[in-house]
Order: structure tokens, then C-alpha cells, then sequence
């Protein structure tokens, strides 16, 4: 593939994400290419007598404050994820309308708890695949400024010493 003349949007390892159909807050957003799905924090997730799934997405989750947003949906389907430690869990996943960069599209996410991770959404090869080329040395979210602007106590990780 001629990547010079490649036509897909270039993002770094982090960017800014929309929930179009929710809210016009950007919500930071890991690029993970080694993760087969994306994953969005959500919370008081359940199912009713009705079988329609309810949740808060990003609900408690530090970074995301306006952001988040109560959903339902009868759209919806468990599948299995495994993480990169091989262990795996049945998780919700839901179709979203999103932008990312200049693009706008649908792309189905699971329903993580994510509260522990910096950022509360990742966004996997299923999303990036035949729109974007991910550039490691670019980042649309500074990280650190990220854990400061929102007081996020995590450990220091490798990639804050990236520039």
C-alpha cells in the first residue's frame, strides 16, 4: 500500500471524541490498534423486564463531567472480550454515532468500567479500520495535562515520558 497517497485521516495515539446523538462535549479517547473492539465507561448498567438495556455513559468517570449522558437501547448484543492478559468477560456492546476527527460514523462499542483508566474511551481496530492511519509520534489529548486538569491520581505510566 502507497501510504503517501493514502487517503485516510491521520490521528495519533489519543484523540477527541463525539457522541453525535448525545452531546457536542469531545470526550478524550485512547487509540488502541492492538484492541479488536472500542470500549466506552458506562455505568448503572442494566437490562428491564422489557429487555431494553439502560446506562450512563461515561457516568462517573472523571474526565468526563458534562459529558456523560443516559442511554437505552433495544439495539444491543453481549459478546465476549478478552484482555491482553487472555481473561474474558461477557460485556454489552451498542452501535454509536461518533466523530472522530473529521469523520463521522457508526461503530459499535462495549460497555466497560473503564473509572480506573485514564481515558474513558478506547477505540479500537473495528473503528479505525479503512478510515484512519494511526501516527504514534501524534497525540490529540495531552495525557498529563489530562490527569491534572481533572486531578486524575493514577500511577505515572511509560507514556507520559512520550513527547
Amino acid at each position: 500500500m502507497d501510504i503517501a497517497n493514502d487517503s485516510r485521516e491521520v490521528i495519533g495515539r489519543s484523540a477527541e471524541l463525539v457522541f453525535v446523538d448525545y452531546s457536542n462535549v469531545p470526550i478524550p479517547a485512547k487509540i488502541d490498534t492492538g484492541a479488536y473492539r472500542s470500549a466506552i465507561h458506562a455505568s448503572d448498567v442494566y437490562v428491564d423486564d422489557n429487555q431494553v438495556l439502560h446506562f450512563r455513559m461515561c457516568g462517573n468517570h472523571p474526565v468526563c463531567n458534562d459529558a456523560a449522558f443516559e442511554a437505552e437501547t433495544r439495539d444491543y448484543k453481549v459478546v465476549d472480550v478478552a484482555n491482553s492478559f487472555g481473561d474474558h468477560e461477557n460485556r454489552y456492546e451498542v452501535n454509536m454515532h461518533v466523530k472522530v476527527g473529521n469523520q463521522e460514523f457508526v461503530t459499535p462499542f462495549t460497555l466497560a468500567d473503564r473509572q480506573k483508566k485514564i481515558y474513558p474511551i478506547l477505540i479500537g481496530r473495528k473503528a479505525l479500520r479503512k478510515r484512519y492511519i494511526v501516527d504514534v509520534d501524534k497525540s490529540g489529548v495531552d495525557r498529563i495535562k489530562l490527569k491534572e486538569s481533572f486531578r486524575i491520581n493514577l500511577p505515572q505510566d511509560e507514556e507520559e515520558g512520550d513527547k
